[in-house]
């Protein structure tokens, strides 16, 4: 998993799809010059910056605050509402990870019904 961030954003905004991996594979192969770095079996690239909905938000902890946000966010309502996503989990919380993991936390919740 990889995630573009900050001023890069912008010099991939335009590229398709093939070209965007291109510049992640070149990346990668110079961050691990000592190493053989295959390509990706699959891909796929997702344009949130583009996405109006998005706005490439993400959560934190105010100077001072535990975290214990983090967990009253994940807390489901009466069993019937669930929430996922990076600022519901404490442990990984501002990444793809986090958001990833909380929806995998919370669908085996669901599952558990």
């Amino acid at each position: 998993m990889s995630v573009v961030s900050g001023e890069a954003v912008a010099s991939i905004g335009n590229l398709d799809d093939q070209q965007v991996l291109q510049e992640c594979m070149a990346t990668l192969r110079e961050l691990f010059k000592e190493q053989e770095v295959p390509d990706p079996v699959k891909f796929f690239v997702t344009r949130w910056s583009q996405d109006p909905w998005i706005q490439m938000a993400y959560s934190f902890v105010k100077t001072g605050g535990s975290g214990e946000a983090y967990d009253i966010l994940a807390e489901d309502v009466q069993g019937t509402i669930f929430f996922a996503g990076e600022a519901t989990n404490r442990h990984f919380p501002q990444t793809v990870t986090g958001a990833y993991l909380s929806g995998v936390r919370e669908a085996s919740k669901i599952a558990a019904f």
